[in-house]
């Protein structure tokens, strides 16, 4: 059975015009959005036409080529044509730590927002981008992130703001979905939270919640035309995964840098042998070279650069052979590779003496033999960019807000 659709909101009504009233905002409403105006358009515009979204998979692929969108499918969304690419159906795009990306870091607003957030130096990790090019509904995906959801006190329940999450809508018509528990009655809803074993349970069903709280399903839509906007939102806020004629990159806050070590039983074949050894947080320098994820998601989760394990078989025939193996039952499987297209020869003596100048550190596999050429001249990229993301080492004070912590968000 549908549930009525949402009640679309002005802008207006969650918009903030100065990071300061970001705080307010999200403890009222749940959402809070900012416009990057010291973007322009036309940086905006040069941006979005030297990312690649197929980079990654035209270099695995052998004989067949997903034909790259032009600026004006990227940015008239509505005029994108699907590609029949990994991962199309969701609209993700495997590639990381782009030139849109390195825009968006430029932005001052942008990093006063979540040093402000944090109350503290904020640090980042990689993350990709989604293209969707019509609107859509998506009932099911209704869902609540964060473990510490509810605070009970002298019988009264507050829902905690929890971590914060981002997507910047970067072209087209971003629209989000959420239900605005302000001042709603969190009783039902808290009980079912505990029913359903507290901290494990994060997906109400929407049908439950248009019974107990019908008329709080909103929809703002943003209008990303001209410059990017930032759409943040509590962990705690009710949420669903909006589909809409945009394109977006996922912005990811971290609280610090993940030093746990992968080792090979941890290791799959969707991530690079040079990853074995390495600290996840290494994995995002080492990948970052290559536009590629590191060991896991912001999330926590594994990641993959080419293609959903459910989905490699239909690749297979299409794969290089560089990027398949022979497992122990002598059958053909894939093996995920550092991809081997670049240009940037980061084996050269001059090039490890520029990095050093700058105070750049990668592990030490970034510079074997065997190691393919950077598709990335991190050299090119400002400091700011090189410290947000760790290649340059620093002493990160990242106090946490007393009402917020940023985190590493869900992709929608």
């Amino acid at each position: 059975m549908p549930i009525p659709k949402p009640t679309e909101i002005t802008l207006s009504q969650v918009e903030a015009k100065s990071p300061d009233e970001i705080q307010n905002l999200l403890a009222t409403h749940g959402v809070a959005i900012i416009a990057l105006d010291d973007i322009s358009t036309l940086d905006r515009n040069n941006a979005v036409n030297s990312t690649k979204f197929y980079q990654n998979a035209n270099a695995i692929f052998d004989g067949h080529s997903i034909e790259e969108p032009t600026l004006l499918e990227k940015l008239m969304v509505k005029k994108f044509k699907a590609r029949k690419a990994p991962d199309a159906a969701s609209g993700m795009i495997h590639q990381y730590f782009t030139p849109i990306h390195h825009l968006l870091h430029s932005s001052k607003t942008l990093m006063s927002i979540f040093d402000t957030l944090t109350g503290g130096t904020t640090i980042y990790a990689p993350n990709r981008l989604r293209i969707s090019h019509r609107f859509k509904f998506n009932d099911n995906s209704l869902h609540i992130e964060g473990k510490n959801i509810f605070e009970v006190k002298d019988d009264t329940i507050k829902l905690l703001p929890g971590d914060i999450a981002c997507i910047a809508g970067i072209a087209g018509q971003r629209r989000f979905v959420f239900w605005d528990m302000n001042g709603a009655d969190l009783k039902p809803i808290y009980d079912l939270w505990v029913a359903n074993g507290s901290k494990n349970w994060t997906q109400p069903d929407p049908i439950w919640m248009q019974q107990h709280y019908g008329g709080r399903r909103k929809m703002v839509t943003v209008d990303c035309s001209k410059k990017p906007y930032l759409i943040l939102w509590s962990e705690s806020t009710p949420h669903e995964i909006a589909c809409s004629p945009s394109l977006s990159a996922f912005i990811s806050p971290i609280e610090k840098f993940d030093t746990k070590i992968i080792t090979k039983n941890t290791m799959t074949s969707y991530h690079p042998p040079e990853f074995e050894g390495l600290t996840r947080h290494e994995t995002n320098l080492l990948a970052c070279c290559y536009n590629m994820p590191g060991f896991t998601w912001p999330s926590g989760k594994k990641a993959y650069a080419f293609c959903h394990s459910r989905a490699y078989g239909f690749y297979m025939k299409r794969l290089r052979e560089r990027y398949t193996k022979t497992n122990s039952q002598g059958r053909l499987t894939y093996q995920q590779r550092i991809i081997d297209i670049g240009t940037i020869d980061q084996h050269s003596v001059e090039y490890q003496n520029k990095l050093r100048d700058r105070g750049i550190v990668l592990p030490s596999i970034a510079f074997a033999d065997t190691t393919p050429n950077f598709v990335v001249d991190i050299l090119s990229l400002p400091e700011q960019t090189l410290r947000n993301y760790g290649f340059i080492p620093t002493t990160v004070s990242n106090k946490k807000h007393a009402n917020s912590i940023i985190s590493a968000g869900f992709n929608h």
